[in-house]
């Protein structure tokens, strides 16, 4: 039994590191870089809606970079466990993908949900892995 759980639990790096994927950007490189101007992107809706093509292509572009920069944090050592972060991670991915899809439907409505678990997904992981427990302040 405890071979098969030692197996169970390194069978996904042993794939990453098979699929030649090599994690460079640290999780805080990640969250800098995409993560936070992405989500910012989306959340800034609130403030402004977009109002021609460009601007809605932006808020997509926003959502596919979020939605990918979820997949990112569970490859590799980014993974910090396969419980908690994973599935932290896959909100984010789901929260993004809701996102992309009410933005290319232009659907302000939807779109401003599809923040709103966005917020939720972000604060969800920040507060053990990010804040040591405390409560990520919403404005």
């Amino acid at each position: 039994m405890r071979t098969a759980v030692i197996v169970a639990l390194l069978l996904p790096a042993v794939a990453a590191q098979q699929s030649g994927i090599k994690p460079i950007a640290s999780i805080r490189q990640l969250h800098d870089a995409m993560i936070t101007p992405a989500s910012d992107a989306i959340f800034n809706v609130g403030v402004a809606a977009p109002g021609n093509d460009q601007e809605w292509l932006a808020v997509q572009h926003a959502a596919v970079t979020l939605t990918e920069s979820g997949n990112l944090l569970m490859l590799g050592s980014r993974a910090r466990d396969r419980g908690r972060w994973m599935r932290m991670s896959r909100s984010m991915v789901d929260a993004g993908a809701l996102a992309l899809k009410t933005a290319e439907a232009r659907n302000l409505n939807a779109l401003m949900d599809a923040s709103d678990r966005i917020v939720l997904a972000c604060e969800t992981c920040h507060e053990p892995y990010r804040d040591g427990g405390h409560k990520m302040p919403i404005k």
